[in-house]
């Protein structure tokens, strides 16, 4: 019976196997080899510190500020944390269990019971202590504990682009508030400019309706052109103080009592120069292609724990210990029990189809995420083609403007100098100023969208990350 047990083992497993189909990986998507409005030639000049691209003091200090203080980012961490306990829990079923129990009661048998008829009316009662230590060890032949072991390190990669994500996110955030900020503090200087030039020119035309020179027509047209201002004006200070506000609570800091450093020589950075690198970059430095890169690999270790159950599992199992009615001989010779099971194989037969339901289920499951997956890609390779094209739609924009802002500049200059002549009136100087103003203020904004732009941009390219990360490329992995 001895030797025919490896035998029948073998072909129990063979017979199983060839019931189960061949498990096909989805093929790997395919990555572009550039992206439609940048160049492959130049490498990704994205660092871990993006944001200190732009050059400015006060932004590094508050994206820094928030990645140390948000709560958000201790949550990404203790995710961590949680998935690298996950990964030793996992790890500690491929070694033996070793366990001690220690145990005292006391038995009375009954009297009114087939043995009670054999003592004739009499009873068994007494104490009994135990002392025993088992060992057990499930053998990991077919892989089941490894694979669980490589489940658990998958989710360990969800969980760290969980905090990728998260800092990510956070830093984007700040960016985003803090140019909203500094284009809604630059837009009410300007404003505020425009109303002191608006309000000249309702006292001038107020002064020529009284000698006939303007109607009074012209003096509601001007007094409309100063209220617009003056709301706009309120509009500013309005998107101003709610992205100082938003700044306050990204820093984890009483709203009231928070104030973005003032500086009145401010001026908005040059927007930076992003190269994205190659497409297949994104792959390893996007937590969200990240994210469902490891969830492929946790769905293909469960798709192998499920073919697993159709194995026969096989166990070690000991126990040794000490039993005694009294205590002070309990460790003597005499009161050794123990027992070996060199071998104890538990072999599926039938279950009325849950095991392949279960695997069935399992492939399914990796399948629809495999084609969420490649959705995924695109869609991120599409994110980054449209902030490429914000960025370069905000550079052109901002070249024309500052082409046509030198313009009115000499419109001005000539106004000004036709006025000291005596060859027109100041109206026209505080409309050419009017004008200049205006065409300022939309390059600064711009100036801003392309500074916005910058931002989504490097979430698209998922920042930058100084430490390898595994490819997202590789969904048909299956070590």
């Amino acid at each position: 019976m001895d030797n025919r047990l490896p035998l029948l083992l073998g072909l129990a497993v063979l017979l199983q196997g060839c019931n189960l189909g061949t498990f096909v990986p989805a093929p790997e998507p395919e990555i572009p080899p550039s992206y439609r409005k940048a160049s492959a030639d130049v490498p990704s000049n994205v660092e871990v510190q993006w944001w200190r691209m732009y050059r400015d003091p006060v932004l590094d200090y508050l994206v820094e500020r928030v990645l140390e203080r948000n709560p958000y980012t201790q949550f990404g961490e203790l995710h961590v944390a949680e998935g690298q306990a996950g990964v030793l829990a996992a790890r500690a079923d491929l070694f033996p269990n070793l366990n001690f129990g220690a145990s005292r009661d006391e038995g009375h048998t009954s009297t009114n019971t087939p043995l009670g008829e054999v003592l004739q009316g009499g009873t068994i009662a007494g104490q009994s202590n135990r002392m025993v230590t088992n060992t057990s060890w499930q053998v990991d032949l077919w892989g089941r504990i490894a694979q669980s072991v490589e489940l658990a390190r998958a989710q360990l990669g969800v969980a760290e682009a969980t905090r990728r994500s998260v800092a990510l996110v956070l830093a984007r955030e700040v960016a985003v508030a803090y140019w909203q900020f500094r284009a809604a503090e630059a837009d009410h200087a300007l404003l505020e400019q425009i109303r002191a030039e608006r309000a000249e020119a309702v006292r001038l035309i107020g002064l020529r309706l009284d000698t006939g020179l303007n109607t009074e027509q012209d003096l509601i047209e001007a007094k409309v052109k100063l209220a617009r201002v003056e709301a706009e004006m309120q509009q500013a200070v309005i998107k101003r103080d709610m992205n100082e506000q938003e700044l306050a609570i990204l820093l984890v800091e009483p709203v009231k009592d928070f104030r973005v450093p003032a500086n009145p020589e401010y001026a908005l950075p040059d927007i930076p120069k992003v190269a994205p690198g190659l497409p297949a970059i994104i792959l390893s430095r996007r937590p969200d292609l990240i994210d469902s890169a490891h969830r492929l690999r946790a769905l293909i270790a469960q798709e192998k724990i499920a073919e697993t159950a159709f194995y026969p599992s096989i166990s070690l199992t000991s126990r040794y210990g000490f039993a005694s009615q009294d205590l002070n001989n309990i460790t003597d010779n005499a009161s050794r029990e123990f027992s070996f099971v060199p071998l104890s194989l538990n072999l599926p037969i039938f279950d009325a189809g849950r095991n392949r339901a279960n695997l069935q289920a399992a492939r399914l499951r990796y399948h629809q995420a495999a084609n969420v997956h490649k959705v995924t890609i695109l869609i991120a390779l599409r994110q980054v083609d449209d902030a490429l094209t914000q960025v370069q739609a905000a550079e052109e924009q901002v070249r024309i403007l500052g082409e046509a802002l030198e313009a009115t500049h000499r419109a001005t200059h000539v106004a000004e100098a036709r006025y000291a002549l005596g060859q027109n009136n100041y109206l026209a100087v505080t409309s050419a100023r009017d004008e200049s103003l205006s065409l300022h203020r939309k390059r600064v904004r711009s100036h801003t969208d392309g500074l916005l732009a910058t931002a989504w941009l490097i979430e698209a390219l998922g920042g930058g990350w100084e430490e390898p990360a595994e490819t997202g490329a590789a969904v048909a992995a299956t070590d």
